[in-house]
């Protein structure tokens, strides 16, 4: 970490602030600056001499690209008077296909944004980012033409966070060039003055010429670097002022990095910092006018330990919010049970900590009950301090855990205190691994991206020990869903849908944060935690604050009405369809304990789209009814890259029809399926009976990671889940 965060942060909770109209004043004022800087930044850009971006020409085992990029710099310097940092991206690429017109055909950016919450966007300020776009269209006739971001349109103004614009690029055509620049202005404070460049050397699309140039005041800033996976060093260079960096590579081939792909492991790349120095070099603190070229791993997992043992060190009762009220309920739990394990007493401070943090309201508290209050969560590290502290008052041992994401750094290449996560591992009969995940997550719960992560449990002065976190089995991450579908009387095309869904394990966070209401999920917490009275019910014998449950009350009507366009979202996202109605929604568990762990919820709904009359039958896209399926274009379909996906998982879908009278069922032979091997698998079975049509799907990945050689057998389970959606069913008149 950068700066350490007091233990009396642990308790904020993200908020989301409301959208100003931009006053006029200042606006303009900026607007005039910025168009006589961006006239100076494009003439400094566009003169830099860098060969690369002369060449023109594509080499032909890259024809059949969606895109090809000529030459790639990034340009990152500081200056010897100390005030700003400048960062330019300029980028050469040849537009082959529609997806590549699609793509760059617009640049959404911030215009303005501010560095940091509690101030007010002004242009040119010390607080405040500011952002350029300069692109060049060069046609196959030798015509050129240039737009520049003062010409983008204005999207959202916020004066506490940001100006967006989006840059249309008109007339943009396949097989044009296309040469743009993004450049990022900011003053230099003690407070901002650090940057984490990440240069990955490998993308969707091939790179011919990719270089980097660094540029540093030596009397204020340290560089400090580290190439990762074969990615070559830089060129280093000191004088009596500037410190300086420097990288070419040629000849970068695509990778499928959009494809179950994990850069971070896979991926050549070098990770750059570049801070303010100090004078002499400490933990997580670099000496000015120093290089330091790929720090020794052993000695950032050695600074994030102590980071972490000075944080734990500090708690207790003058840092520990609402310690006392804590401790008077942990009481008052053991009391009321008597006979209460270690394990279950755990799981009781877990979730009184995330209830304190996250679900209490207090009368200051802004008012937001709807689902923006879903995506709060605490700091991971201090939540996990706190429940730790009441562990050891408790009697109940515990370890720190410190692990490395799966979609960061190895630990063997980790750069930064950063990198390393911190779970909590109790030490009885059953383990308990505690995350500080979000305001959802449950005791017992491991992040996907923690799973089979072999990970250092710290020791207090001693050598680090070793744990490799549990993987979780594909059945405990599950989608199911039944569907009863009826057809409708008066117009057979359209579907009449009962839908019963549950999720479990990684795919639960989805949709509690989209589905749950806080007005629901406070109420449930509080009771089973053992708290009598609400806070609206505390609002209500106050004088002081009687009105304030009024207000929460219209608050929660309001997120309960709204909550439907969140079920409608939902079935559209699942169907690839909106529905022509919403009939009824409702969730019926939602997760919230280890305990009792699925999301269930109910909808019913009409839907069109699926069906098509054929004269006197009909014809229905029953393949279709289980969601969009991947497909793998042809270019993706060998491979020499290993494949990461998030985590192993399940979908089952049993759908029944109840045939209309007077008509049968053709072709439900041709929907079954059975591929089943070690990677995946696609199993569909059919039945007939008393008038109904039963279809049951099953889909599994049995590996998060899978060996480039073994792409193929993942590939019959996917290519048939694929076949399967475009199968069709014929319902015949008798």
């Amino acid at each position: 970490m950068k700066s350490m965060m007091t233990l009396c942060m642990l308790l904020f909770v993200t908020g989301v602030m409301a959208q100003d109209n931009a006053p006029a004043a200042w606006d303009a004022k900026g607007e005039v600056r910025y168009k006589r800087r961006i006239l100076e930044i494009k003439d400094q850009v566009w003169g830099w001499d860098l060969p690369a971006f002369k060449k023109r020409t594509i080499p032909d085992e890259y024809k059949n690209e969606s895109a090809v990029v000529l030459a790639k710099h990034v340009d990152l310097r500081t200056f010897d008077d100390d005030h700003e940092i400048h960062r330019t991206v300029r980028v050469l690429l040849k537009i082959n296909d529609k997806a590549a017109l699609e793509e760059y055909s617009e640049f959404t950016f911030n215009q303005y944004e501010l560095e940091s919450m509690g101030q007010v966007l002004d242009p040119f300020d010390k607080f405040t980012t500011m952002n350029y776009v300069g692109v060049r269209i060069y046609k196959p006739d030798g015509k050129m033409r240039e737009i520049y971001s003062d010409e983008a349109v204005v999207t959202e103004v916020d004066r506490r966070s940001k100006k967006e614009r989006k840059l249309a690029i008109p007339d943009l055509q396949v097989g044009d060039l296309v040469e743009y620049f993004l450049r990022s202005e900011r003053y230099v404070n003690h407070q901002n003055a650090y940057t984490e460049e990440l240069f990955v050397l490998g993308d969707e699309e091939p790179v011919m010429e990719y270089s980097v140039h660094v540029e540093a005041w030596k009397r204020v800033f340290a560089l400090e670097y580290l190439a990762m996976n074969g990615a070559p060093d830089f060129k280093e260079n000191i004088d009596d002022r500037m410190m300086r960096l420097d990288l070419l590579v040629k000849n970068i081939p695509p990778q499928p990095v959009k494809l179950w792909m994990n850069p971070f492991r896979q991926i050549p790349m070098v990770r750059l910092h570049l801070c303010i120095g100090i004078r002499r070099e400490m933990p997580g603190r670099r000496k000015e006018g120093t290089i330091y070229r790929n720090p020794n791993s052993l000695k950032v997992k050695g600074e994030s330990r102590i980071e972490l043992g000075n944080a734990v060190n500090m708690a207790g009762k003058a840092t520990l919010p609402y310690l006392d009220e804590v401790n008077r309920q942990i009481k008052d739990y053991k009391k009321e049970h008597s006979n209460v394990s270690d394990d279950q007493l755990a799981a009781y401070i877990y979730y009184l900590i995330r209830y304190i943090g996250l679900y209490r309201v207090k009368p200051g508290d802004p008012i937001f009950v709807d689902q923006r209050r879903n995506f709060s969560r605490l700091n991971e590290r201090y939540f996990l301090i706190y429940v730790n502290y009441l562990l050891e008052k408790n009697k109940i041992q515990a370890d720190f855990i410190m692990v490395t994401p799966r979609y960061g750094p190895s630990q063997e290449q980790t750069f930064d205190t950063d990198d390393y996560s911190v779970v909590l591992k109790t030490k009885g009969n059953k383990p308990m691994f505690m995350s500080g995940e979000g305001i959802f997550s449950n005791a017992y719960y491991v992040p996907n991206q923690f799973e089979g992560q072999k990970a250092p449990v710290v020791k207090w002065g001693d050598a680090f020990a070793e744990e490799e976190i549990p993987l979780s089995p594909a059945s405990a991450n599950k989608q199911s869903e039944h569907y009863k579908i009826s057809f409708g009387k008066s117009d057979l095309q359209q579907l009449e849908i009962e839908r019963s869904s549950a999720v479990t394990g990684h795919f639960k966070t989805d949709i509690q944060r989209n589905l749950l209401l806080f007005e629901d999920y406070y109420d449930e917490e509080r009771k089973a935690l053992g708290i009598k009275e609400s806070f609206m019910e505390e609002f209500a014998d106050s004088k002081k604050n009687r009105s304030l449950a009024e207000e929460y009350r219209n608050a929660f009507d309001k997120a309960r009405k709204d909550v439907k366009e969140a079920f409608l979202s939902e079935v559209k996202e699942q169907f690839d369809k909106a529905p022509e109605s919403l009939d009824n929604y409702k969730v019926l568990k939602m997760g919230l304990r280890h305990t009792d762990p699925e999301v269930a919820y109910i909808t019913s709904f009409k839907m069109n789209g699926f069906m098509k009359k054929a004269g006197n039958n009909y014809i229905l896209d029953a393949g279709k009814l289980i969601g969009s399926q991947m497909s793998i274009k042809p270019s993706q379909r060998e491979r020499k890259a290993d494949v990461h996906m998030p985590f192993v998982r399940m979908f089952e879908y049993q759908m029944e029809f109840n045939i209309p009278a007077g008509y049968t069922v053709e072709g439900a032979d041709k929907l079954t399926r059975n591929v089943d091997n070690e990677w995946g698998s696609f199993i569909v079975t059919t039945d007939s009976k008393d008038g109904k049509l039963i279809i049951q799907v099953k889909k599994v990945y049995k590996s998060a990671i899978v060996p480039a050689a073994k792409w193929p057998l993942l590939l019959q389970m996917i290519d048939s889940a694929e076949e399967f959606q475009q199968q069709k069913i014929l319902l015949k008149k008798a």
